[in-house]
């Protein structure tokens, strides 16, 4: 499993009205997006250097490729930060017919009953079967291009 410790999260808000235009114009710049789980109105784009702690510059040119693809969108970076916690061992539930991300994290390493838990609260909470859901590991381990 890929260890996500250390990706850094740019946290962006902008008018509801232009939401999915302002999220799928950050996600075709090549930058892994999608609508904060805890904050519904705001978009959660990722990348990572495949350190626990990237270094200031390596934060600085991430805020900086999202503020550019996110410019004219009327969204803006609202923080940045770097994930330290149980990242690491982090799976996303998806729909496996439909590819859709089922907006939960689950950690991998939790024990195999609270996982079982977790997915049957979330297939039930989604109208879906639970074998209907396919835990993929993070695909935003994508640095800054040069």
């Amino acid at each position: 499993m890929e260890d996500v410790r250390g990706a850094v999260n740019v946290i962006l808000y902008g008018p509801a009205e232009r939401f999915d235009s302002a999220l799928a114009t950050i996600q075709a710049a090549g930058i892994t997006a999608h609508r904060d789980k805890f904050e519904p109105a705001a978009i959660s784009a990722f990348m990572s250097d495949g350190s626990p702690r990237p270094p200031k510059a390596f934060v600085d040119q991430c805020e900086a490729r999202v503020r550019a693809a996110a410019e004219g969108t009327g969204f803006e970076v609202n923080r940045t930060a770097v994930w330290s916690s149980n990242a690491a061992t982090r799976l996303l539930p998806y729909n496996r017919h439909t590819g859709e991300w089922l907006e939960e994290f689950v950690d991998g390493e939790s024990p195999l009953f609270l996982r079982e838990e977790q997915l049957q609260r979330l297939a039930e909470r989604k109208g879906i079967n639970v074998n209907d859901i396919e835990l993929r590991e993070p695909d935003y381990l994508r640095p800054p291009s040069e």
